[in-house]
């Protein structure tokens, strides 16, 4: 493709009308001399993926909100076996004397059993929440170092076009004014340069907004470079894509569904279990001063004989947990549509890669090509020359705009799968 560019660029120079003088003439090679060898650059710290990744992670509020969200589900394990306030008295039972009394009440055991599985099964919550988290944060960064990538790459791009176009409209004025060709001619060459330039400019913006929010998420603030623009290199082939519902239980989003039906469904057993009767133990001295010890004692049992409030709560712990079994399949349904989708769109757009790389990108430089040496040989006037260029250059956007909707499709499919 390069080489191809540069035989368009030399047939360029052929073609400078011999009434030029030289001071126009070293104008024009001056603007070349980028094209004609390899431009030397700065050196610059190559930052890829997976490091913007990590330095991410490491800064994200995002995941530090997730991190302590576990850390209270674990604080709040110590609330399971929280038992009700003791009853302290202090009265006269005879008349004579005052006494002190104390009156402890429990629930049935296997309702602090319950509790603390309950909260157990928050803390793995939690937990899974954090995994969601760490999974969307890698999504948002690997998507915006891909954005990075394919603007660097479209700047580049439009740059070299930006420069060719400028002299072929440049030329195509000069010639105008020597009478050499006509007034539809190089205002087609000044609009082509016109759009190309616009073109250009935006890309400079798209570039630098992307620049900028890489650097938000990794905390950098240098110039970020990054690794080349090529195509994905997950080694999974697309076909072998799993949609079935008993391989997306495993990915993070069903499990994170799957583990609220799972508190669910404690909560319920939690509800049927307060049906159960209550304990109670104090020492209350109801008789005379000297009584005795054991006879000062009380134990009673708490009998829930209120049962519709019981069987409520029950009815409503239980449709709870139909909803969250409902929700996981539906969350099921969705993510095997998304991967559905995004697998065929994978697909086609590997399909056009192949088509590109095989055969499109090559056909682009030979029309580069073929079409200024054509020009230079006078056997195409400038508007056709123009839209041969227009439709190579085109051919190869286009190339760079499916590389990297291929590779967005393939994070998509990644972060669905948990990767």
């Amino acid at each position: 493709m390069l080489s191809a560019l540069a035989d368009a660029q030399k047939f360029i120079i052929v073609f400078i009308p011999v009434d030029y003088d030289m001071i126009k003439i070293k104008r024009l090679l001056i603007m070349l001399l980028p094209f004609m060898g390899a431009t030397r650059v700065p050196a610059q710290t190559v930052l890829t993926e997976q490091q913007a990744v990590e330095l991410a992670l490491k800064k994200s509020p995002l995941l530090n909100v997730a991190t302590l969200q576990v850390k209270k589900q674990k604080q709040l394990q110590g609330t399971s076996f929280n038992l009700a306030n003791p009853d302290i008295t202090l009265e006269s039972p005879t008349g004579d004397f005052m006494t002190v009394g104390v009156l402890q009440s429990f629930e049935f055991p296997t309702v602090y059993i319950k509790q603390g599985q309950i909260a157990k099964q928050q803390i793995v919550l939690a937990e899974k929440e954090k995994t969601l988290t760490e999974a969307e944060v890698k999504q948002q960064v690997k998507t915006a170092y891909l954005h990075l990538q394919f603007t660097n790459q479209m700047l580049a791009q439009l740059k070299k076009q930006d420069s060719i176009y400028f002299i072929i409209a440049d030329a195509a004025s000069r010639q105008f004014t020597a009478g050499q060709i006509d007034f539809v001619a190089k205002t087609f060459a000044a609009t082509q340069y016109g759009e190309v330039h616009n073109q250009f400019v935006q890309a400079q913006t798209d570039a630098t907004l992307a620049l900028q929010q890489l650097q938000l998420y990794t905390g950098i603030t240098n110039i970020i470079t990054t690794t080349p623009f090529t195509k994905s290199n997950n080694t999974f082939l697309l076909t072998e894509i799993a949609t079935d519902s008993a391989t997306l239980v495993s990915t993070p989003f069903i499990q994170y569904y799957t583990q609220k039906q799972n508190i669910a469904k404690k909560s319920w057993q939690l509800e049927k279990n307060k049906a159960l009767p209550g304990f109670s133990f104090g020492y209350m001295n109801q008789g005379a001063k000297n009584t005795e010890f054991p006879l000062r004692l009380r134990a009673g049992i708490n009998i829930p004989i209120w049962f519709w409030q019981y069987s409520s709560a029950i009815k409503a712990a239980k449709t709870n947990l139909q909803i969250t079994q409902q929700n996981t399949l539906a969350q099921q349904q969705n993510l095997n549509s998304k991967l559905q989708q995004l697998k065929s769109d994978a697909i086609k757009f590997q399909t056009s890669l192949v088509f590109y790389e095989t055969t499109g990108l090559k056909q682009a430089d030979d029309l580069i090509a073929a079409s200024a040496r054509m020009f230079s040989a006078g056997q195409t006037d400038y508007i056709t020359y123009l839209r041969t260029l227009s439709d190579a250059y085109n051919i190869q956007v286009k190339y760079l705009e499916t590389l990297r909707a291929f590779n967005q499709s393939i994070l998509n499919i990644n972060y669905l799968n948990g990767q």
